[in-house]
């Protein structure tokens, strides 16, 4: 597996192409279409979903026009597909006063579904907490952390669907995979994830 970081400076957050073989997923979609398509061709790739961490507009912005460049289902996990269609639990309105929302999900996932990816296997976490349906998404020694854990913290809980207790739970339930995988968030850089969660000093 590879794994090809996007940074956005617009929102400064990250989006990242995971590629096995021949087959590919974008997490995340704060990323522009040229891009993501300039990396298939030198990768020798092609896309097989775009998948959200969360329904917040600044992981979401590029989503239709990457579907309508690539087909390609668009994966969120349940409890936020809503957050596609509507701009004020999506945060867009909050931010900038406006009402701008993209089309439906095309598969909604749950805690434990799996998506092969060529010769591996993508793996749910759900972690609610900066949104009802975050998840992290775990791909052998990578785990996808969107905005449930940064190297150096976590993401807020003040926008709609944020729960600061199921935020701590979700965190928690981290410990039981291996401490040892590197994430990759949404925002800001890579770190190890036992020690990102030691970071957290007590709150987990």
């Amino acid at each position: 597996m590879t794994v090809v970081p996007f940074w956005s400076t617009a929102w400064e957050s990250n989006s990242y192409l995971i590629v096995s073989e021949t087959h590919a997923a974008l997490i995340d979609a704060g990323v522009d279409v040229d891009r993501v398509k300039a990396s298939l061709v030198k990768m020798g790739a092609t896309l097989d979903y775009v998948l959200l961490t969360h329904g917040h507009f600044d992981h979401t912005i590029f989503v239709d026009k990457l579907r309508k460049a690539m087909p390609s289902p668009l994966v969120v996990h349940v409890a936020d597909a809503e957050m596609l269609v509507d701009a004020e639990k999506s945060a867009q309105y909050h931010f900038f006063g406006t009402r701008s929302v993209h089309d439906p999900a095309d598969k909604t996932v749950k805690h434990g579904d799996a998506l092969p990816l060529g010769n591996t296997v993508i793996t749910v976490h759900h972690t609610p907490g900066h949104s009802q349906g975050s998840v992290c998404y775990r791909v052998e020694d990578a785990l996808f952390s969107g905005d449930t854990l940064f190297a150096s913290g976590y993401g807020r809980c003040d926008l709609y669907g944020g729960d600061m207790s199921a935020l701590a739970h979700s965190l928690g339930s981290l410990r039981a995979l291996d401490q040892k995988l590197t994430i990759y968030p949404g925002h800001g850089g890579t770190a190890i994830l036992g020690d990102a969660l030691d970071n957290l000093f007590g709150l987990i």
